[in-house]
C-alpha cells in the first residue's frame, strides 16, 4: 500500500506540473479554442464539485487536466476526441459506481465500475499518466466497496442475500488486487452455499412429509372418528405424527437460521395441523388402550371367577370322597 501511495503522489505531481505548464499557452487563442473544444470544456467544467471526484482526488486531477487541455487545443483531431471521450466516459462511469454504492445498489455499482475500467483502458491508449491515476482511484474504490459489501453481508440474516453480498465482496477485492481477501470470501461463500443447499433439501423433505401425512391420516381431528377409521392402526399413525412433527421442527429451525420467513410461515402452519392430528391420535391411542384394558379386565374377572367356581366344586367333590372312604373303614 505504501508503494501505491508513492506512485500516486508522483503521478499527481507530474500532472500538476503539466497543468501549470499549459497555463502560459492560454491567452489570445481562447475564443478559437472554445469554438473547437467548447463542448468538452463546458461538460468537464460542469463536473466540478462532484462528490465522487472530491473524495477520490485522482479523478479530480484527471478532470482538471482535461479541462486545461480543452483550453489549449485548436481543432480537435479524431485521436483528441477519442481521448476526451475516454476521460468523460471514465468520470461518468465512476460517478455512477460511487452513487450506486452510496445508495446500496451494489450490483449496479460493480457494473458501473467495470464500465469505468473499460473507459480507463481506452484512455490508456492516449494518456498513460491519466489512465494510471484513474486506475488508482478505481482500485481504492473497489477496496472500499469490498469493505462495505462485507459489512452488508454480516448485517443480513437472509442467506440468499448474504451469498450475493459475499460473492460481490470477493469480486470487489479481486478487482482491488487483493487476491487473498477475495479467495477468503469465495471459500466462505462456497461453504455457506453448500450448507444452504443441504438445509433447503431438509426443509423440502419436511414439507413433503407433512403433506403426505395429512393426506393419508383420515379423520385425524376427531378421537372417535380416528378410532373408528384407523382401529389398531391408530398407534402407527400416532408414531408417524410424532416423526413428522420432529421433521417440521428441525426444518423450521433451519428456515429461521437462513432468514427464510415465507418458508418458516409455511412450516409453522403445517406444524399446527400435524400437532393437532398428533394430539387427537394420542387421545385415540389412550382410549384404545383403556378400552382394551377394560375388556381384558372383564375377561380376567370372568376367568378368575370361573376358576374360583371350579376350585370350590373340586374341593366339595374331594370332601365327599373322604367321607365315603371313612364310613367303609368303620
Amino acid at each position: 500500500m505504501q508503494t501505491q501511495e508513492r506512485k500516486r503522489t508522483i503521478l499527481l505531481t507530474a500532472l500538476l506540473v503539466a497543468t501549470v505548464a499549459t497555463v502560459p499557452l492560454l491567452g489570445g487563442t481562447a475564443t478559437a479554442q472554445e469554438r473547437t473544444a467548447n463542448g468538452y470544456f463546458e461538460t468537464l467544467r460542469s463536473m466540478e464539485g462532484t462528490e465522487a471526484y472530491e473524495e477520490y482526488d485522482e479523478l479530480e486531477t484527471v478532470r482538471t487536466f482535461a479541462v486545461s487541455k480543452t483550453q489549449v487545443t485548436g481543432d480537435l483531431s479524431a485521436a483528441e476526441r477519442a481521448e476526451f471521450d475516454a476521460v468523460l466516459g471514465t468520470l461518468r462511469a465512476f460517478d455512477r459506481a460511487y452513487v450506486r454504492a452510496e445508495e446500496g445498489e451494489y450490483e449496479a455499482s460493480l457494473a458501473a465500475a467495470e464500465n469505468a475500467s473499460a473507459h480507463i483502458e481506452d484512455l490508456e491508449e492516449h494518456d498513460q499518466t491519466q489512465a494510471t491515476l484513474a486506475d488508482f482511484a478505481l482500485t481504492r474504490f473497489y477496496e472500499r466497496l469490498g469493505d462495505g459489501l462485507y459489512e452488508e453481508a454480516e448485517a443480513t440474516n437472509r442467506t440468499p442475500e448474504r451469498l450475493d453480498r459475499l460473492e460481490q465482496t470477493a469480486t470487489a477485492y479481486e478487482r482491488a488486487d487483493m487476491p487473498d481477501e477475495a479467495s477468503q470470501f469465495r471459500v466462505q461463500a462456497e461453504r455457506l452455499a453448500a450448507e444452504y443447499d443441504r438445509d433447503r433439501d431438509t426443509i423440502a423433505a419436511a414439507g413433503n412429509a407433512s403433506t403426505t401425512f395429512l393426506e393419508s391420516c383420515t379423520d385425524c381431528t376427531d378421537v372417535q372418528a380416528a378410532i373408528g377409521t384407523n382401529g389398531l392402526e391408530t398407534f402407527a399413525a400416532y408414531q408417524d405424527a410424532r416423526a413428522t412433527a420432529g421433521q417440521l421442527g428441525d426444518a423450521r429451525d433451519r428456515a429461521v437460521e437462513h432468514g427464510l420467513a415465507d418458508r418458516e410461515t409455511e412450516l409453522a402452519n403445517a406444524s399446527a395441523e400435524v400437532d393437532e392430528a398428533r394430539t387427537t391420535l394420542a387421545a385415540a391411542s389412550a382410549a384404545i388402550l383403556i378400552g382394551y384394558g377394560v375388556v381384558a379386565g372383564l375377561l380376567g374377572t370372568i376367568v378368575v371367577g370361573r376358576l374360583f367356581v371350579w376350585r370350590r366344586t373340586y374341593e366339595a367333590a374331594q370332601v365327599g370322597s373322604v367321607v365315603t372312604v371313612g364310613e367303609s373303614d368303620v
